[in-house]
């Protein structure tokens, strides 16, 4: 009787360690990119990655647009480095005006919920100012998606049917 409890024990436990949402991976942001395609309409003012220890590091991105921004689209996508970065399986193109109604769509969502609690985008078109992200660093809430590696998230940012400016933010992820 008494082995069969510790058994069962034992498969809780290791049932718990494998559905509990304990994050065992590693993420850091290692380069940060910014270009605007046209400086009339979308200016970056601030595009930085700081050191806060060995393994993590910060990002801010803040872009002044100057005239309000009513059909914004933005093309996601990760490419993984292998002799070079290579497109890998993530490449969408999200409506941000529509995301930004009603939240549905699935990848989106992941980088919402990533960056939601240091943006200053959190409200639907038009887009006008200062808007960008502080301090960018927590990422608990990431799914385990991700095979180990080094990355590039690739955002071109589409206003008006035409690309405005690129963020480009390089990590490495290390799954334990």
């Amino acid at each position: 009787m008494r082995a069969g409890l510790l058994e069962n024990l034992l498969l809780l436990y290791l049932l718990w360690i494998c559905f509990n949402g304990n994050q065992t991976f590693k993420f850091k942001m290692t380069n940060l990119g910014c270009d605007s395609f046209n400086k009339s309409w979308v200016v970056y003012t601030e595009c930085r990655l700081r050191a806060i220890s060995r393994n993590k590091t910060t990002m801010t991105a803040f872009v002044m647009v100057s005239e309000p921004a009513y059909n914004i689209f933005v093309r996601a996508r990760v490419l993984r480095k292998a002799n070079g970065y290579k497109p890998w399986i993530i490449d969408y193109t999200i409506d941000a005006c529509k995301f930004m109604r009603n939240r549905n769509h699935p990848f989106a969502k992941i980088i919402w919920k990533l960056i939601k609690d240091v943006s200053t985008i959190n409200h639907s078109c038009p887009y006008n100012g200062l808007n960008g992200l502080k301090d960018f660093y927590d990422v608990s809430t990431m799914p385990l998606i991700l095979p180990s590696g080094e990355y590039l998230l690739n955002l071109t940012w589409i206003f008006d049917k035409k690309p405005q400016f690129v963020t480009n933010v390089y990590f490495s992820y290390w799954d334990d």
